[in-house]
């Protein structure tokens, strides 16, 4: 058993799954077994919910179930086919889409991407290490995938003590696979791309582009890894598009996505780091696309990470057409939506170009968020008008 401090679980009652080293009363919580399965109890000895622990981590238990209930195959089935059965509803007629969003799909420390027939899966904590076994049962009694491939090279892992990895899990998996995206075809790299392959929390976004592309628009795709946003621009009726990445790997599959796509000849592959292609450019486009990594991963470095989306962002703007819009995203969940807007008010400033807000965005539905996490909520997308 672990025993919350007093006051310690008002919290975690309120709908927060996560349980802090310093929220412990007893400090024999060291010597649990990393991923070992605990009730949690509050100060008086009254029951919170089914916890995994790993005293190696800042977040020393996370709450599986609110109830007393063995943890096994059969609870993770239940969950599983839970979260499937909201994606289905979600979206009918799509093959692609996050299965299981962790924390926000009541299990921890876990991530299930579909790529049609094939899985791709994180454990991202010692908790979901320690059950895989019983996790992958689950997973090929619901979803019935042809195989399922581990992308265990998350930093994230290193916060809980595990070691990165990659590997087949069950069945046969295919180094690349082909999805389709609102009739678009790219092809996805489940074992060397970045994440699981494709940025699946931005699909509902992409739509973007046939609302924001007219006929005969120049656009250019900052970060672009697979070429989604300048492709489906293209297929929204833009003229040309480039596309600005710094992994050769990334502009191999953007390059080859747009043959996939038949646009070839409208699509550009620059390797370069965004800001420097920015600075070096005189050209101007109709639409510029900013879909950076996360470039504040901890609070330590926020400060910097502040500087550097209002640096790429004034860049961008610069580089705008008169009346050109400008979709830009940060993935940082530090950095909550009043600060980014902060950030892109800061950066309009310094380009001395003035803008209107016409749309705010966020991740998928299903990349859901629990209002009770805020962690659970990261992806912030802003259209704006550059005049």
């Amino acid at each position: 058993m672990i025993v919350l401090k007093p006051k310690a679980d008002r919290r975690v009652r309120g709908g927060h799954l996560w349980i802090f080293a310093n929220e412990i009363a007893d400090p024999r919580v060291s010597e649990l077994a990393p991923g070992s399965i605990h009730e949690l109890l509050d100060a008086t000895g009254e029951f919170v919910g089914v916890v995994y622990a790993n005293p190696v981590s800042l977040i020393a238990a996370r709450i599986l179930s609110r109830r007393k209930t063995t943890i096994d195959t059969v609870f993770f089935l239940d969950r599983i086919q839970s979260a499937l059965d909201l994606r289905r509803r979600l979206f009918p007629d799509r093959t692609c889409y996050r299965v299981v969003f962790g924390e926000s799909d009541l299990l921890p420390g876990l991530i299930v991407d579909r790529y049609g027939e094939i899985v791709v899966a994180q454990a991202l904590t010692a908790g979901v290490e320690r059950l895989l076994e019983a996790i992958v049962n689950a997973i090929v009694e619901v979803l019935a995938p042809a195989g399922i491939y581990l992308r265990n090279d998350s930093s994230f892992r290193l916060l809980e003590g595990l070691p990165l990895e990659k590997r087949l899990l069950w069945g046969t998996v295919p180094e690349r696979v082909e999805i389709e995206s609102r009739g678009l075809r790219f092809v996805v790299d489940v074992v060397n791309g970045q994440k699981t392959g494709f940025f699946l929390d931005q699909e509902s976004n992409r739509e973007l582009m046939r609302q924001y592309v007219t006929p005969g628009m120049k656009v250019l795709d900052l970060f672009c890894y697979t070429g989604a946003w300048a492709l489906h621009a293209l297929a929204a009726g833009a003229d040309h598009a480039t596309g600005v990445d710094s992994s050769r790997g990334a502009l191999d599959l953007a390059t080859l996505n747009a043959a996939l796509n038949n646009s070839t000849y409208k699509f550009l592959a620059v390797r370069d780091q965004a800001v420097d292609f920015l600075k070096k450019t005189r050209e101007s486009w109709d639409l510029v696309v900013v879909d950076p990594p996360a470039f504040i991963k901890t609070r330590a470095q926020l400060r910097e990470g502040r500087k550097g989306y209002i640096d790429v962002n004034r860049r961008a703007l610069r580089r705008l057409r008169p009346g050109g819009i400008l979709v830009t995203c940060s993935c940082s969940h530090h950095v909550d939506l009043s600060l980014f807007e902060e950030i892109l008010i800061s950066a309009s400033r310094q380009s001395g170009r003035r803008l209107r807000i016409l749309d705010v965005r966020g991740q998928g539905p299903d990349h859901p968020v629990l209002p009770d996490m805020p962690e659970t909520r990261y992806l912030k997308v802003f259209v704006a008008q550059a005049f």
